[in-house]
């Protein structure tokens, strides 16, 4: 009796090859996305490079509280503060890609400080992928209540009049408060004498003292001052009016392109499966616009403004290239 195949037999198992061989690869996409759909299965870490109590720290502490409840699981919040933001950076690039370690980080780490501080190592598109913008703080231009300047058109009259003889207080050179004062200088041809403090509470005391005329700071800083009657707000660098903030106008409406804000996002090391990345967004973004959650952001002083990766993305570069210009041509180079 013969042992040979058949030709019909020869054919079938040629044809059948191909999804034998496929299997195991079939059978490992099905287990991931199985373990995707249940994730989390134990508790998620956001590292946060702000100190607690920080307008970011409380926000993600504030979200976090809603994730938790939704997943089942705790929610982490693992602050690493310093370093312009790039310890927190860091961080989240030491972490393993298993789905569990995140990071809620604020824009200028990302856009800014990989060109001003020397020795970073990380880069966004190289290392990182986005998941979500989370939320934008723009920033304000504050005066004493005593100032004489009344609109910032009275301001930047004044300046252009007197080319680095108005002071403007930021909380540090190469600083988000700091570029964004320059480009409203740039934006209007107007030359500030560009004063730098330790920290935004310097900068107050500076400025409700008379040594600065003006300072540029988020709306939570400034707050307080403001509704006490001892400062006035001139106008809003933000891209839009938010809401409790109807009463500011906007930069851009004297000074076209005089936009900036503080911002924050949701960020993971490069390799974390993508049903991950997306059940984070989606989850995330329902809960930043929980109306507790709207409501607590706008005490903080910020403003949710989820969406997609590719939103922020696009997000991410534009604001990169706003401030290399701005840092080019005051030839601000890492240090």
């Amino acid at each position: 009796m013969s042992l040979k195949p058949s030709r019909r037999g020869a054919v079938a198992w040629a044809l059948a090859l191909p999804f034998i061989a496929a299997a195991p690869l079939v059978q490992a996409q099905a287990q991931a996305q199985g373990a995707a759909a249940r994730w989390p299965q134990q508790a998620v870490r956001f590292v946060v490079p702000f100190p607690a109590g920080s307008a970011p720290d409380v926000l993600i502490r504030h979200v976090g509280a809603k994730l938790g409840e939704k997943w089942g699981q705790g929610v982490i919040v693992d602050n690493k503060p310093g370093g312009s933001g790039v310890i927190g950076m860091n961080a989240i690039l030491a972490a393993p890609t298993d789905g569990y370690t995140f990071g809620f980080v604020q824009g200028s780490a990302i856009s800014v400080a990989p060109s001003t501080i020397k020795g970073v190592s990380y880069d966004f598109n190289r290392d990182f992928v986005p998941v979500t913008l989370a939320a934008v703080a723009p920033f304000m231009l504050a005066v004493p209540a005593s100032s004489p300047y009344k609109t910032l058109a009275d301001f930047i009259a004044a300046a252009r009049a007197r080319p680095q003889g108005i002071e403007v207080a930021d909380n540090g050179r190469g600083t988000a408060p700091h570029l964004a004062s320059a480009l409203l200088g740039l934006q209007s041809g107007a030359q500030f004498l560009e004063v730098h403090y330790p920290g935004g509470a310097q900068a107050m005391q500076a400025t409700l003292g008379g040594q600065t005329q003006m300072m540029v700071e988020t709306y939570n800083v400034v707050a307080g001052n403001v509704q006490g009657g001892r400062m006035r707000v001139l106008a809003s660098m933000g891209d839009r009016v938010e809401a409790g903030l109807e009463s500011f106008p906007l930069a851009s409406k004297t000074v076209p392109g005089a936009v900036a804000h503080g911002w924050f996002a949701v960020i993971a090391k490069k390799g974390v499966d993508p049903l991950v990345l997306a059940r984070l967004n989606k989850d995330m973004n329902e809960a930043l616009l929980l109306p507790d959650v709207v409501a607590k952001s706008r005490e903080l002083g910020t403003y949710p403004r989820p969406g997609t990766p590719e939103q922020l993305a696009r997000y991410i570069a534009e604001d990169r290239k706003t401030w290399q210009d701005v840092l080019d041509k005051l030839n601000i180079k890492p240090e």
